[in-house]
């Protein structure tokens, strides 16, 4: 945990997003315990432990294809050889007979003595004898024991977000439960007099909150067990009430109320409670302020009010604070080409909304919408958040560009 950091009323004039984020994830002490989880629900949780094979796949000798088995020096063009056997999937090997074919289907064990498969397409089957007019050479249309997979194999690393392709193959080496990272526990808190939940009606001057819903419905895609905290109002009183119910989570975060406004009360709560904020000023926009610290076993979070600032600092700061809990690296971020032109002093990093579109091979970022980190309908047209780094002054159009998708898949 970085001291420095996290002494009451600490100031940085222009920290760098860099090392502003070192110092949020530095407050992670240790991860995640891990746990036991079903096979069938472990898709989106991170491996605790790497998985290894547990067999061969495939587990013996099989047919490719519908056809005949055979022992492909017995096979003479135009020659007719008895068929002696039969086996489906499922069922034991049989065994070839000398000078003979076997019938075999797909995915039935080869028979003894087989070393190739001919498909039923190029055989011709006269009475209780088939003919073929080539001889195929060993190996023909066959699946050998351990091709695919071998027992003992390391097949999934730990720290793994596990997907529909894990479960495939957890499920095929006859696993039944893997060991995971547990899901962080996040509070969610949104602060601010003027703030009405949806449903609610509005008075002269109040709005409904958006932040609160958007950052539970991106935490949750994000691996998270949210819990939102409502704020009976708005003062330093009602948010240690808020507060002191959420200091048995994993991470704790708010939304607005970290500045220093006479309306700002999440600092002085923190602090009546025991915990210790950082409130740090970056060199980022939007989300000039951050607060970062703890409170009780929890990593505390605060992130700007603004929607697009709340965002940038979801992506920027919460989304590999999920990570580091669960022992694993954040999603890298895609590379596009920029669409767009822009001119900016350098010196802060910036995070702009985009938009992801594909021509001729190319993945190509254009801007979601109009500036202004109050805007939400250039959020609705986004994909992720274009990164402009501090030392960016001139961006041309077709200059690359990391974007940090909101969710898997990208462009989805």
């Amino acid at each position: 945990m970085n001291a420095i950091a996290l002494e009451p009323g600490c100031r940085s004039a222009g920290l760098s997003f860099e090392e502003a984020r070192r110092r949020v994830l530095a407050l992670v002490a240790a991860p995640m315990p891990a746990e036991s989880v079903a096979v069938g629900v472990c898709a989106g949780r991170v491996l605790a432990e790497p998985v290894l094979g547990m067999l061969d796949l495939p587990r013996f000798d099989q047919s490719a294809m519908d056809g005949y088995a055979v022992r492909a020096a017995e096979v003479v063009p135009g020659a007719r050889l008895p068929v002696t056997g039969r086996t489906a999937a499922g069922e034991k090997p049989g065994i070839l007979a000398t000078g003979g074919a076997h019938r075999i289907l797909t995915g039935a064990p080869l028979p003894l003595g087989a070393d190739a498969v001919i498909t039923q397409e190029r055989a011709h089957l006269e009475g209780e004898a088939v003919m073929f007019a080539v001889a195929p050479p060993p190996g023909t249309n066959l699946r050998r024991r351990g091709e695919d997979m071998r027992a003992g194999q390391a097949l999934v690393a730990e720290g793994t977000v596990l997907d529909w392709r894990h479960v495939a193959v957890l499920a095929a080496q006859g696993i039944d439960a893997v060991r995971v990272r547990g899901r962080p526990r996040v509070a969610l808190l949104s602060s601010g007099r003027e703030l009405r939940g949806a449903g609610e009606e509005l008075a002269e001057g109040q709005i409904h909150d958006s932040n609160l819903p958007m950052l539970a419905a991106l935490l949750a895609a994000w691996g998270a067990d949210v819990r939102a905290l409502p704020v009976a109002a708005d003062s330093t009183q009602a948010m240690q009430a808020a507060l002191g119910g959420a200091a048995d989570s994993d991470a704790v975060v708010t939304t607005a109320g970290i500045s220093v406004g006479d309306e700002d009360h999440v600092r002085d709560a923190v602090h009546a409670l025991g915990g210790t904020l950082a409130v740090l000023r970056l060199a980022v926009k939007p989300g000039k302020p951050l607060a970062a610290g703890r409170l009780g076993r929890a990593v505390f979070l605060g992130l700007p009010g603004n929607p697009q600032a709340a965002l940038a600092g979801a992506v920027g700061f919460l989304r590999p604070l999920l990570a580091r809990l669960c022992d694993t690296a954040p999603p890298a971020p895609l590379r596009a080409r920029a669409d767009f032109r822009l001119s900016r002093k350098p010196g802060r990093t910036e995070f702009i909304p985009v938009r992801l579109t594909e021509r001729a091979g190319v993945l190509w970022a254009s801007r979601a919408g109009p500036e202004g980190s109050g805007r939400l309908a250039p959020m609705l047209h986004a994909h992720g958040l274009a990164m402009l780094t501090a030392s960016l002054g001139e961006l041309r159009e077709g200059d690359l560009l990391d974007v940090h998708c909101f969710l898997p898949g990208g462009m989805t």
